[in-house]
């Protein structure tokens, strides 16, 4: 669990706390304005249970985030071990047909006359140097295509992380407005009580 997870299930605790504090005045019905009509319902249950909700959609969009990023992850660690089998299996089949190609030569050449044979150590010369460059060309190509597929999976876990970040930012700005909302509210409807009661202590004073 990181910091961020860990800050918001702090700020769910302490709203759910004081919602506990005050569950009357959160449950006492007010008057709210829908544009077309107006109902009577409990402002502050409402907006704790968008709180709810915007909690529960954050942790959703979090897990599948992170199962996303996983699932990438282990996919490019898969095509990695692929290549590489590949690469390894190329390699073997050039060493093969190299061999072959170096005893057909060998052979050819011991069946023939005694002044070939500086041609033959000549040509098992180029054959070896070629054998070595060919072996120095797959082990580039092999560390090439292993440094891109890495640097390619690094982007997209970085990419992934980032907008896992900004998605963990939006969600914890809104539940922090929402946070605020409800207070506001709180306050609007604790001056409303209190304008009631004063009028009520009033009218029985008369």
């Amino acid at each position: 669990m990181n910091l961020r997870t860990l800050t918001v299930l702090v700020v769910l605790l302490l709203v759910a706390l004081f919602a506990a504090l005050n569950w009357s005045l959160i449950t006492a019905p007010a008057e709210i304005n829908l544009v077309v009509t107006r109902i009577s319902a409990p402002v502050g249950l409402i907006l704790l249970a968008v709180i709810a909700f915007l909690s529960v959609l954050y942790f959703v969009f979090l897990a599948m985030i992170e199962t996303s990023a996983l699932l990438e992850v282990r996919r490019y660690a898969r095509e990695v071990e692929q290549a590489r089998k590949l690469a390894d299996k190329a390699e073997a089949s050039r060493f093969a047909e190299l061999k072959k190609f170096l005893e057909v030569e060998l052979g050819g050449l011991k069946s023939g006359q005694e002044g070939l044979r500086e041609h033959v150590s000549n040509a098992v010369e180029e054959a070896r140097g070629a054998l070595s460059l060919e072996h120095d060309t797959l082990k580039s190509q092999h560390g090439e295509l292993g440094q891109r597929i890495d640097g390619k999976a690094e982007m997209l876990k970085s990419e992934l992380l980032g907008r896992l970040q900004r998605m963990e930012e939006t969600l914890s700005a809104d539940i922090e407005r929402a946070g605020n909302t409800l207070s506001s509210y709180i306050g609007e409807v604790e001056d409303r009580l209190v304008g009631r009661i004063e009028e009520a202590d009033n009218n029985d004073a008369i």
